[in-house]
């Protein structure tokens, strides 16, 4: 309730004026007893991310319009909480944070001394030397008797990653003297040693999704601390070193969500837990121009973190945000608004009701100082929008949410929607009544067995044809060559085995770094033999190989209603934890949209998400934005990436748009055809167990990969891998014509 107030100021001599200012102020108090940290008596919770300053053309810089916009952002994210790293704000932006209610951690520009970060930024070892304690005083000063008047300011930062000296020391016994009204924090803690502290909150950094971490001899257990409350001020860093797996699968920005949600809900239930703020905010890149003489000086250090493959001039350090340097919101921004949500329904499945009767849902009001019966409730039912009086249920408590009466109906969904008092969204959850919709429309729509179908065999192929569909098998290959539907080829070859393997059994950044890979290769195939037989109607084909070393044995039963049901035995692999396992398909260029349904992470998404529970798409965008122009198109629609540049496919003559090529996880179907063409080929699972994506080769080659195992072991500082073994290897799929 970020309530501001007009202070005038003006100057008289003699009893005239002779100046005049205004000043919007608020008032505040700020204390820490124990383990929490209290704004006006109440216990304060600090969702969060870290700013820098960027603009995509002008580089490390800002504008009022960024300064604003920045503001509006954090508040549609659902964010209460920003650390300007790792230097001040501009006052401008300060204020924008005190008229909308944005907590500020402000930071000092003093950062990595005496760390491992020598190369680039040459910090040294100035901690303890007196030459260098004026230029620690003078700017820590300057922050604090600049801002000391911005009622957002929660409290200080006297220095980022660095090792404790007497420099520090100094900072710390200036500011607890100049401005008692605020705590102070220091990074890294630990190297303080057995020392007074000089801070009074335990700032830590990447902890694991379970709120553990040791570092520099400092512990949290659980996302609390050493008995002060315990703040996390870089926390959840997207991925964006994982270069690979950005070109060819952008999917992982979206399975990142897990990492955030399973921190704040950890951390909220954490008496001392204070907060965690993501690293970062808005993407670490922007443009440069062309040097109009000789090498731009920036090249060499701007190239530190880029990868081998790297093709244009943008430059900086990765797409750390969950906004991109356009301010455009990544797959990653919807995630943070769901996952630091403010008002949580806590379940959205209801398993037994009774029709007539009203609902009762559990409800967890996660705002800080804000009662629910302040907030806008509207529900649908059957396509009729009703609101619902919000319920009194006070900060950081449980209470329920009654939905009256309603026809209930089994399989149907409820969609509730939560709304501030002025009308801006807060979330969104999408309640199913009873059985799974899903299950019961696939079970629906399971075509009958009937026809007969045929086996023409020649001495180069073996074709099974049915009722407007035909999969002629290569007998030289045993893949599948050209199979058609409605007259036009839906298949190109396969199906190939697709591995992709870690053998180290090793997960984060390391997997990047060091990790020996395994990935079947296409060309390596060598079939060994290729039957058939007929069962109740349908034809099951036997199909077995090698890999080199690897054996698969595959077996694809035909229906005749235009079904494979395709099964895999892999032996010999090699074990470690696994990044896709799976099979997959050449496609055809004419199939050119992509429609889907899955079991996201998350109830609802917005329309037209990356990748919504429901969603659908051209492959293709021929709108390729110019370098260094506005994209004005959302980031979902992009073919090309200045900064990454992308795949092999990117430099095709139709690449695919990160929608497309970004996989879709647990789906129950996933759709491509050609535009305006019936014709096409669906995976199903009724349990929504599998995983698509497109991919688009060098050489323009359309590619599916239908997974039945996946995960995102690459994904590093502290986020959540489900670290699976690739052994043992197998998998069923389900594919209609």
């Amino acid at each position: 309730h970020p309530n501001l107030y007009t202070l005038t100021i003006t100057l008289s001599k003699d009893g005239k004026e002779i100046g005049r200012f205004d000043r919007r102020i608020g008032f505040r108090d700020v204390k820490i007893e124990k383990d929490r940290m209290l704004v006006n008596g109440m216990p304060v919770k600090l969702r969060g991310a870290c700013r820098h300053d960027i603009h995509p053309t002008l580089g490390r810089t800002t504008t009022a319009e960024l300064d604003s916009l920045d503001v509006i952002l954090f508040k549609r994210s659902n964010m209460n909480f920003v650390r300007t790293s790792h230097y001040p704000p501009t006052e401008r932006f300060l204020e924008y944070c005190d008229r909308y209610g944005i907590y500020v951690e402000s930071e000092t520009a003093v950062c990595f001394v005496d760390t491992y970060r020598q190369k680039n930024y040459a910090p040294g070892k100035t901690q303890d030397s007196a030459e260098f304690t004026p230029r620690y005083l003078s700017q820590c000063r300057e922050m604090v008797k600049s801002f000391r008047s911005h009622p957002s300011i929660l409290f200080w930062s006297i220095g980022n990653e660095s090792v404790y000296g007497t420099n520090f020391q100094q900072c710390w016994d200036w500011v607890k003297a100049t401005d008692k009204t605020r705590p102070v924090i220091f990074s890294y803690p630990g190297s303080v040693g057995e020392k007074k502290p000089v801070y009074d909150i335990l700032s830590m950094h990447y902890q694991d999704v379970n709120g553990n971490l040791n570092q520099w001899n400092r512990s949290t257990h659980g996302f609390q601390g050493e008995g002060i409350p315990a703040l996390f001020d870089e926390w959840a860093h997207p991925a964006c070193y994982t270069y690979a797996t950005l070109q060819e699968d952008p999917n992982i920005r979206e399975f990142w969500g897990h990492s955030l949600e399973k921190m704040w809900s950890g951390l909220f239930d954490a008496p001392g837990g204070l907060g965690g703020a993501i690293w970062g905010y808005v993407d670490e890149t922007f443009m440069l121009p062309e040097p109009k003489v000789g090498t731009a000086f920036w090249k060499e250090f701007a190239r530190t973190a880029k990868p081998e493959d790297y093709q244009g001039k943008c430059v900086g350090y990765g797409e750390w945000g969950i906004v991109d340097v356009w301010r455009r919101e990544k797959p990653e921004f919807w995630a943070t608004k769901k996952a630091y949500s403010p008002v949580r329904l806590m379940t959205t499945e209801v398993a037994s009701f009774l029709s007539g009767q009203r609902l009762l849902l559990p409800l967890y009001n996660r705002f800080d100082h804000t009662d629910l019966d302040e907030i806008k409730i509207r529900y649908t039912y059957k396509g009729v929008e009703k609101e619902l009086p919000a319920p009194s249920i006070a900060p950081h408590q449980k209470g329920l949410l009654v939905i009256p009466a309603e026809a209930w109906e089994e399989g149907e969904l409820l969609s509730i929607c939560f709304y501030t008092a002025t009308g801006e969204l807060l979330d969104a959850e999408q309640v199913s009544l009873g059985s799974d919709y899903h299950v019961r429309l696939a079970d629906s729509e399971a075509s009958p067995v009937n026809g007969v179908l045929q086996v023409e065999e020649t001495a180069g192929m073996m074709t099974i044809k049915g009722d407007g569909f035909e999969i002629p098998f290569s007998k030289e290959t045993g893949l599948i060559s050209n199979a058609t539907s409605k007259g036009q080829v839906i298949i190109e070859k396969g199906p190939f085995l697709h591995l992709d393997i870690n053998l180290n059994h090793l997960t984060g950044a390391e997997v990047r770094k060091s990790a020996r890979k395994f990935l079947t290769s296409d060309s390596d195939w060598k079939k060994q033999s290729l039957t058939y037989t007929r069962k109740e109607g349908a034809v099951e084909v036997a199909l077995s190989g090698f890999y080199q070393d690897v054996q698969t044995d595959i077996l694809i039963r035909i229906s005749p209603a235009g079904e494979m049901n395709v099964s895999y035995v892999v032996a010999g692999q090699p074990n470690g934890y696994l990044r896709e396992t799976g099979l997959s398909f050449y496609l055809p260029e004419r199939l050119d949209y992509l429609q889907w349904e899955r079991k996201g992470m998350w109830s609802c998404y917005p329309e037209g998400a990356f990748a919504g529970n429901t969603g659908e798409t051209s492959l293709y965008n021929p709108k390729q934005v110019r370098y260094g122009e506005n994209p004005a198109q959302p980031w979902s629609a992009d073919t090309h990436n200045y900064y990454y540049w992308a795949d092999a496919g990117a430099n095709c003559d139709r690449p695919l748009t990160q929608m497309a090529k970004g996989m879709k996880e647990n789906i129950y179907r996933y759709t491509l055809s050609a535009t305006g063409v019936k014709a096409g080929l669906t995976v199903c699972s009724p349990d929504a167990s599998l995983a698509c994506r497109t991919s688009k080769r060098g050489d323009g080659q359309l590619m599916l990969y239908i997974n039945n195992r996946w995960d995102y072991p690459e994904i590093a500082w502290g986020n959540y891998c489900k670290t699976l073994e690739a052994v043992p290897c197998y998998g069923e799929m389900k594919i209609r014509f």
